[in-house]
């Protein structure tokens, strides 16, 4: 394999690397009910979020202030009494194992040599 190959196929397993774990998964939120209503839930500002309401409506929106009683977004306001089920969208925070990314990364790393020495056939194909 020349050089060029093998930069292709650094380049390509650098590039699979970077987007495996720069991922953004939604997180599901535990919610707190106690005698008041639902507590305060572990969101921040600047996260986006997906909210399920009791009516069934689902909003999705960033946070722009947590207040004591509700989420606030742009031109969107959720009290806690109103979620049903409520998802944060968290980067880096995958359930993938390192051993199925590495795995993957392997494997595109595969195909790249495979592809790039041409399929290991040098015969004339007669």
């Amino acid at each position: 394999m020349n050089k060029s190959r093998w930069q292709r196929a650094i380049t390509l397993v650098v590039v699979t690397t970077f987007l495996a774990s720069g991922c953004a998964t939604l997180q599901p939120v535990n919610l707190t009910h106690s005698a008041q209503g639902i507590e305060r839930p572990d969101v921040k500002v600047g996260e986006s979020v997906v909210v399920k309401t009791t009516k069934g409506d689902t909003k999705k929106f960033t946070v722009t202030a947590v207040e004591n009683d509700a989420l606030d977004g742009k031109d969107v306001r959720v009290p806690y009494a109103d979620i049903s089920s409520l998802e944060v969208r968290r980067e880096g925070e995958h359930k993938v194992r390192p051993g199925v990314v590495i795995g993957v990364i392997a494997a595109v790393a595969a195909v790249a040599v495979l592809v790039g020495s041409g399929g290991g056939s040098n015969g004339s194909g007669y």
